[in-house]
């Protein structure tokens, strides 16, 4: 039994603490569970009441997000899906369905939104590099190179291509049963073949190379990221820089080591266990050995 499982990492939260309550409720559901609703929600507002519009205004494209500097869309756009078919927004979503919530538990809420995103946006800026060595006359490299600034890129797919990616490095040998064809795989296999079939289908002048491209960004990001987490602290953060936390002055040695250990167990909650530091990994480690003799 692993240190953050035994009863007193949990003891902030149990039956007898009322804020430990009311944070359940509101926490109640996942960030990968409210990613799924805002995309199926969205994608409902995109094709009915807000439709052309969302499309308008939120696709990522060459000419939009970079010759008019509408840098948002690098984040819009994974929000978007096709409006030709529903299968489009069904897979990505059973794709964060079913992987999501492993990267979730790992990294704690916060830098699992963040992880998401950036996979997302690494995507974009991959489409976006396909897109202009496209524009380079005379410039001849495998596959297709688009050389359409306008062309729309809309999905969620390099984020999920992030999070596929990053459940290969969190559990590579859990076994996924393929649908088609019906058989079993571990997972780095099946992360690793998905990523090489997106650059096969790209090398080979797929239809669909900027998407490919896509793929192959958030792939790209999610291997990097997962294996540099502490990298996501700051993503929104605005007026701070939480990196600054880990350079506070040490707690007076009057003050309580409950309180320490306290603190190392609510950025566990939030956070995930990759966010912490070493000072705090020994912190957690001294409780233990504390617990153990009985002190």
């Amino acid at each position: 039994m692993g240190i953050y499982d035994r009863e007193y990492a949990r003891r902030d939260g149990g039956r007898g603490s009322a804020p430990g309550r009311r944070v359940a409720r509101v926490s109640a559901l996942s960030v990968n569970t409210w990613l799924i609703i805002v995309n199926v929600a969205i994608h409902l507002l995109a094709n009915t009441v807000l439709y052309p519009w969302l499309y308008e205004v939120g696709h990522f494209s060459t000419k939009m997000g970079f010759q008019q500097l509408e840098v948002w869309r690098l984040v819009s756009f994974q929000f978007l899906h096709s409006s030709s078919t529903i299968w489009h927004l069904f897979f990505n979503m059973f794709g964060l369905f079913v992987f999501g919530g492993l990267v979730e538990q790992y990294l704690g809420r916060k830098k699992y939104l963040a992880f998401y995103l950036v996979c997302g946006i690494f995507g974009g800026l991959a489409y976006l590099l396909l897109n202009l060595l496209g524009q380079i006359p005379g410039l001849a490299l495998p596959g297709v190179l688009f050389n359409n600034p306008a062309t729309w890129l809309v999905g969620a797919s390099a984020g999920v291509f992030g999070v596929i990616m990053a459940c290969a490095f969190i559990a590579p040998d859990t076994i996924v049963q393929l649908i088609f064809p019906p058989i079993p795989l571990r997972m780095k296999w099946f992360a690793y073949g998905y990523v090489a079939l997106a650059a096969v289908n790209l090398l080979a002048g797929g239809a669909n190379a900027g998407g490919d491209a896509a793929h192959l960004g958030g792939a790209a990001a999610g291997y990097f990221f997962i294996r540099n987490s502490h990298l996501l602290r700051d993503f929104f953060d605005v007026m701070k820089d939480s990196r600054r936390e880990g350079g506070a002055p040490r707690p007076s040695r009057h003050r309580r080591s409950d309180d320490e250990v306290g603190r190392v167990l609510a950025k566990v909650r939030q956070e995930g266990l990759g966010s912490l530091t070493e000072r705090e990994k020994r912190i957690l480690q001294r409780e233990t050995e504390a617990k153990r003799s009985g002190r």
